[in-house]
């Protein structure tokens, strides 16, 4: 039996899913996975960084967008969310995987440490690249790999990429 914690800041879409089944490829296919998510529903960005880290993506309409956000309120934040939860849930359920889940509120290591206590064996973070925070190894990612006491891999979303 394997539990895997996916920690997502989207949707999770078919990539996401061969990414899912490549780390569990090392587990007996008749076991029964316990596979759970956590919806942040904000990461107490540095608005600058994530400013800095979609310019460094030649990204201009998401650096715009990043500004914007500022501006959301924490009602519209949990809906984002939920709604992010929602597709993702039904995303592993149309591939067969059973999943449950949560929104969590802030950056997600607190929630994360709850899942790993309660038997989690291995997490996988799937966010945006953060070009700026990754290479100074500052992201939330990267505390979550040195304190979590399991395997952490964190993929870019829509890609395999790992942020190593």
């Amino acid at each position: 039996m394997s539990n895997l914690l996916v920690v997502t800041e989207a949707i999770l879409g078919e990539t996401e899913i061969e990414n899912i089944n490549i780390v569990r490829s090392g587990e007996d296919p008749d076991a029964r996975d316990d596979i759970r998510v956590i919806v942040p529903t904000e990461m107490n960005k540095r608005l600058w960084l994530e400013f800095l880290d979609q310019l460094a993506l030649l990204d201009f309409e998401e650096a715009f967008r990043v500004v914007s956000h500022a501006e959301k309120g924490p009602a519209t934040l949990r809906a984002d969310a939920e709604k992010i939860l929602e597709g993702s849930l039904q995303t592993l359920s149309d591939a067969g995987l059973p999943g449950r889940g949560r929104v969590v509120e802030g950056e997600p290591l607190r929630a994360m440490r709850e899942e790993v206590d309660d038997g989690i064996d291995q997490v996988l973070i799937i966010t945006e690249p953060h070009p700026v925070e990754d290479t100074l190894n500052i992201h939330w990612s990267n505390t979550a790999e040195k304190t979590l006491g399991v395997p952490v891999l964190h993929l870019y979303w829509g890609t395999g990429h790992v942020d190593d």
